[in-house]
């Protein structure tokens, strides 16, 4: 095991009761780690093939997992919630995508952290920074905060009053 460090882990999901598969992962993911932080939810449209907008959010999450057992963990939960790998970009129930670790860098064949496309999707960058507002690009050291100034977000909406409400449903039942 590893010394706990803090993770942001990414949710998506578009099918199904979207909020609901959110709020099972996030009860999910405290069986990893300490649940540190929630984002608010964006409501966002696809990537890829014509299909409904996501749900997404993320998840500051302090684990000592290492990052392929962190990954395998997090395959388990997409496949408990009933994910289907079809095609590329396809509709989901459940995404979970490790996103971020402080102070490390993963690149081997199956998992790569930071996330490759990271800084370039506000879909994901912006809840990152509601939980790690801090958090910097490991290789270039620039804030993400600074990186989502330029990025498009047309198509990302914040679900109003989603800082509190959906957080206190998902948490309260850990």
């Amino acid at each position: 095991m590893l010394p706990e460090r803090a993770c942001v882990i990414g949710l998506g999901s578009n099918l199904g009761d979207r909020l609901g598969f959110l709020q099972t992962a996030v009860r999910g993911l405290a069986n990893y780690g300490q649940i540190r932080g929630l984002s608010a939810l964006y409501e966002t449209a696809p990537v890829g093939p014509p299909q409904p907008d996501y749900l997404n959010a993320a998840v500051s999450l302090s684990s000592s997992l290492p990052a392929l057992e962190l990954l395998s963990a997090l395959l388990g939960l997409e496949q408990q919630a009933g994910r289907e790998r079809r095609e590329r970009w396809g509709p989901r129930t459940l995404d979970l995508d490790l996103l971020f670790i402080v102070g490390e860098i993963v690149s081997v064949p199956t998992l790569s952290v930071p996330h490759p496309e990271l800084s370039r999707r506000a879909f994901a960058l912006l809840p990152l920074l509601d939980v790690a507002p801090e958090a910097c690009a490991p290789e270039s050291g620039e804030p993400y905060a600074r990186l989502v100034e330029v990025l498009d977000r047309t198509g990302v909406r914040e679900v109003p009053g989603s800082r509190a409400g959906w957080l206190e449903s998902s948490l309260s039942r850990l």
